[in-house]
């Protein structure tokens, strides 16, 4: 399809504080009879202006002129009032400064013997997570009492369980005398039942405590891509604690492979592809299909992988958006397509339907048994040489780091060299109820409980925590953490999981890969227009404006 002219105007952010020009684009116009769609975004053209005048186009097209000079920030109820301190985009940069934002003092008698309550999903005997017998849990401790001491209050933990159902009991808890001052959530899509379109939200928009948690420093809070997960109507209502290890945001599928197995088999390293940028689909495959040995009582298949999961990975590597974005009108409608459909997605997915017909002995168990989610196992068990998976199973006791003594990482390969591959489903999240006895102390103890656990200062310590503690190569870093900046959120908790699965149901008897997209395309129109359309509007104003990249 044809993309949207789009045009915004210069625009000179918080000249206070920094100076930040942003220059706005244009491409084609978009045809609206080639399948692009209208509608209503709560996120208005304007609304990421600081002054000026924004030159934008009405619904029949002509030109207008909306004065935009009202001195707002980038949303209705925020003015951003701390300069960024890093850069969401780590396709470049890796090595991270100590960022040396500090909030206003709090005042002490506001805090002074308060208890504070942090809910989560886990056991309130493993705060945040962290079991309490291990390192990094005794430094969580640590920091706990650290932030007690500071402001004179206690934290206490409060479970709500993972079969609960999240969203009502937080309904419920709005209505206690001690409801709860946080929440920190391992299992994201359950948070996200909280977030009402609008004004509903159970929780609090973190643009308005931007100023004590230094909302735009990405280093600390995450990159834009796993904040996605936690918004909805345009505003952000999570961040995720990218300083604390094994919290970091890390894309949801990556490949790894058994280096022993590579060099039994006589293989190239895949990681060799990479230098040379020729990692692509065919020498990915061809490396599979070159790993198969029944020759003992174990048999050593090439890849064990779950469908549903190379159906994304081949479509999202041809650097489709789940949606495009197209003409932004001055009254808020939006033109949008579904990215999925596009040509390249088509010959994508054709290629990957041909390719298991004609590979289906070398993956999984040689059975087409293609929706085998628990794909790690036989990894581990030194069953496959490849495995696509999530960093889920890949870090922590009893998984692929710490089961498997030579492995590596690669990404899932796209049609060119080193294309992006993978996306978002579940970040570590930290939000403010809305119930909070203050939202403005809560933020100050976010500020202070998150930042980096031991000799944890920035960032870049954390990718070299990383590249020192599991792996031989710096490429495997650059899989997780530069790929990993630059993906997408795959929005599956509202309705786009249910394209996916519609694909991958019929995709082994699908004559026709066209038919079949063409078959979901309109099926979750609704959830796209109220779940992504405003967020990824808003997103588009924040990159014209230069906040995000």
């Amino acid at each position: 399809m044809k993309t949207a002219r789009r045009v915004f105007s210069l625009l000179l952010v918080l000249a206070m504080v920094f100076a930040l020009v942003a220059c706005g684009g244009s491409s084609e116009t978009t045809d609206t009879d080639s399948g692009s769609k209208k509608t209503t975004s709560n996120a208005k053209p304007n609304s990421g202006s600081q002054a000026g005048n924004e030159d934008t186009e009405n619904t029949d097209g002509t030109d207008v002129s909306q004065d935009t000079g009202s001195g707002e920030g980038p949303t209705s109820t925020s003015t951003i009032t701390t300069p960024v301190t890093g850069t969401q985009d780590l396709t470049t940069n890796t090595e991270m400064t100590e960022d040396t934002f500090e909030p206003a003092d709090h005042n002490a008698d506001d805090f002074a013997d308060k208890i504070y309550t942090i809910i989560q999903h886990e056991s309130i005997d493993t705060p945040f997570k962290y079991s309490q017998d291990s390192a990094l849990g005794s430094q969580v401790a640590d920091r706990i009492v650290e932030v007690q001491s500071k402001y004179g209050c206690e934290l206490v933990f409060s479970q709500i369980a993972y079969g609960s159902n999240f969203a009502t009991e937080m309904q419920g808890l709005q209505f206690a005398d001690d409801g709860g001052d946080m929440v920190f959530s391992s299992n994201n899509a359950q948070l996200r039942k909280t977030l009402g379109i609008g004004e509903d939200s159970l929780m609090v928009d973190l643009l308005t405590v931007d100023d004590i948690i230094n909302f735009w420093d990405f280093n600390k809070w995450g990159n834009i891509t796993a904040r996605e997960t936690m918004m909805s109507g345009g505003k952000f209502f999570g961040v995720s604690p990218a300083l604390w290890i094994e919290a970091t945001p890390l894309p949801f599928f990556q490949v790894a492979y058994n280096k022993d197995l590579v060099e039994s088999f006589g293989i190239t390293d895949p990681q060799e592809f990479w230098e040379n940028e020729e990692w692509d689909r065919d020498n990915m495959m061809d490396l599979i299909s070159s790993c198969y040995d029944d020759t003992t009582g174990m048999a050593i298949w090439g890849m064990t992988a779950d469908l549903g999961n190379m159906i994304r990975g081949t479509a999202l590597t041809t650097g489709a958006t789940v949606v495009e974005i197209g003409k932004i009108y001055a009254n808020g409608d939006v033109d949008w397509s579904l990215g999925l459909m596009s040509k390249d997605v088509e010959e994508a997915l054709q290629w990957l339907k041909n390719n298991l017909s004609v590979y289906a002995k070398y993956f999984n168990n040689g059975k087409e048994t293609w929706t085998k989610w628990q794909e790690d196992d036989a990894f581990i068990a030194g069953q496959s040489v490849f495995c696509l998976t999530r960093p889920l199973d890949i870090f922590g006791e009893g998984c692929i780091s710490s089961e498997v003594p030579n492995f590596g990482l690669i990404t899932w390969a796209g049609a060119d060299a080193n294309t992006m591959t993978g996306y978002y489903e579940n970040c570590y999240s930290i939000a403010i109820p809305t119930f909070a006895q203050s939202a403005q102390q809560t933020a100050y103890l976010m500020y202070d409980l998150f930042k980096g656990l031991g000799e944890i200062k920035t960032y870049g310590d954390v990718i070299q925590h990383y590249r020192d503690t599991y792996f031989t190569s710096d490429i495997d870093v650059i899989c997780l953490f530069r790929e990993g900046a630059r993906l997408q959120y795959s929005y599956w908790p509202n309705g786009i999981d249910n394209i996916w699965a519609s694909i991958t149901s019929s995709f082994s008897t699908t004559a026709s890969i066209a038919a079949l997209l063409e078959k979901v395309e309109h099926t979750v129109d609704t959830e796209i227009e109220t779940y992504m359309i405003p967020n990824t509007v808003q997103l588009e104003i924040y990159r014209q404006n230069g906040l995000i990249k």
